[in-house]
């Protein structure tokens, strides 16, 4: 494997995300997605507030090249009625298809929970699509554990259930089965 370094995003980096991302959707068409590879990537403008909440990690390969080959956008996600009761949400975790494999995303969602803990949050949240190999399956080998229905109306979770509420109601991603996840951060 080569080595890659992480570091917080720089505003050149910006227009870099968006092709990652247009890049590894394509993958979604081979699965009778293509709605999610159509689909546009975040405006300049989203990302710029995750790049100045200092919220966005690239992952850049060593040496010269300082070009993201990756990158992670996360957001903190306060739960109603429990004081510090806070977790950090994995908006988008996304690796170029050329560099997949490879340890990558692991590796940004290893630097974002070592991050969330510095901060005292208390877990890792996400939601991913339920049938995607790379999806569910990936997450749940990185420790992640599905957040049923019941523990979804819990105070602890409010925050979560309400991503996953808007995105069962979204025109693109709530065409396919999705689910909470959550990693704890509990040491």
């Amino acid at each position: 494997m080569e080595s890659f370094s992480i570091r917080l995003t720089q505003t050149t980096d910006l227009p870099l995300i968006q092709a990652i991302e247009v890049a590894s959707c394509q993958a979604f068409r081979a699965l009778g997605m293509s709605v999610i590879a159509d689909d546009p990537p975040l405006s300049l403008e989203s990302l710029m507030v995750y790049h100045q909440a200092e919220h966005a990690w690239v992952a850049v390969p060593s040496g010269d090249d300082d070009k993201p080959i990756a990158y992670i956008l996360v957001y903190v996600v306060h739960n109603d009625g429990l004081e510090g009761w806070r977790c950090a949400f994995i908006h988008q975790v996304t690796v170029l298809p050329d560099y997949s494999c490879r340890g990558i995303g692991k590796a940004l969602i290893e630097h974002v929970a070592e991050w969330a803990r510095k901060n005292g949050m208390r877990a890792l949240d996400l939601t991913t699509f339920v049938d995607v190999p790379w999806n569910k399956p990936y997450y749940e080998r990185l420790g992640f554990l599905v957040v049923d229905e019941e523990t979804l109306l819990c105070n602890h979770a409010v925050g979560l259930r309400r991503v996953i509420l808007c995105e069962r109601q979204d025109k693109v991603l709530g065409n396919w089965p999705r689910v909470a996840m959550r990693k704890s951060l509990d040491n």
